[in-house]
């Protein structure tokens, strides 16, 4: 049977290392992309009303400054990873979790990347809220920057998990935005047999140290804690004065 050489090193050489690089390439903006979600996520429930914002900027294999938005009020992600960059922000790609917003008119956020001369833009996500979507991508384009978002410009199974992570840090303000109602977690703790509390009102704790913990994240978490009236009449003072706090701060 004839064998090509050459047939056989066009067949296995081109499509092969295409793939390699392609799948290189997103691999690593998958990796910055993820970063970003990750260091948002450091201010969850100090941020509202404004989402989790994070910003990674990098050069390759290296990362050359990030920022997370701390509260509401603080310099935005993109401003701090910029001033952490310095120079080196020049001719550089910046990571985003959620397209930048433009909250009260102040546009810092967009303007930072383009005077520190970034030349190109990932962002994870697209603004859920319909006003702000794609405002900041187009501005970015404007100013002739290069902007690609996640599952549309670039599409790979990391680009999928590294989406995943965008999705999670902001998942409140998401779900609020597509279906119009607060995003809420029910939470409890129940006995084997399936009781929650005792018929007397003697309380005594049927959940672990661990779980405890978890349910303190998740309150801080929140913007506001919802119980039921029994809890209001028959705890202590303690739990009003914190339910006020959460509920107007």
């Amino acid at each position: 049977m004839a064998f090509s050489f050459a047939a056989a090193a066009t067949t296995l050489t081109s499509p092969i290392l295409c793939k390699a690089t392609t799948n290189q390439h997103y691999s690593l903006e998958a990796q910055y992309t993820k970063r970003a979600a990750e260091i948002a996520d450091k201010s969850s429930g100090f941020t509202s009303p404004h989402p989790n914002f994070g910003c990674v900027i990098a050069k390759g294999k290296s990362i050359i400054g990030e920022g997370y938005l701390y509260a509401q009020s603080t310099k935005c992600a993109e401003l701090q990873a910029v001033e952490a960059g310095g120079e080196l922000c020049r001719g550089s790609t910046a990571y985003l979790n959620l397209e930048p917003g433009d909250c009260y008119g102040d546009e810092t956020s967009i303007s930072s990347l383009i005077k520190a001369g970034v030349s190109r833009v990932v962002v994870g996500i697209r603004h859920p809220l319909q006003h702000l979507r794609g405002k900041a991508i187009r501005s970015l384009r404007s100013e002739g920057l290069q902007v690609d978002v996640l599952g549309e410009e670039l599409q790979s199974k990391t680009v999928q998990e590294a989406l995943k992570s965008c999705y999670v840090v902001n998942a409140p303000l998401l779900y609020r935005a597509a279906f119009r109602v607060p995003f809420s977690v029910l939470k409890y703790a129940m006995t084997l047999d399936g009781k929650i509390a005792a018929s007397s009102g003697h309380a005594s704790w049927i959940s672990g140290k661990q779980s405890r913990n978890r349910v303190f994240e998740l309150r801080g978490r929140s913007d506001a804690v919802i119980v039921g009236g029994n809890t209001v009449r028959r705890d202590s003072m303690h739990l009003h004065l914190v339910m006020i706090c959460v509920i107007i701060w």
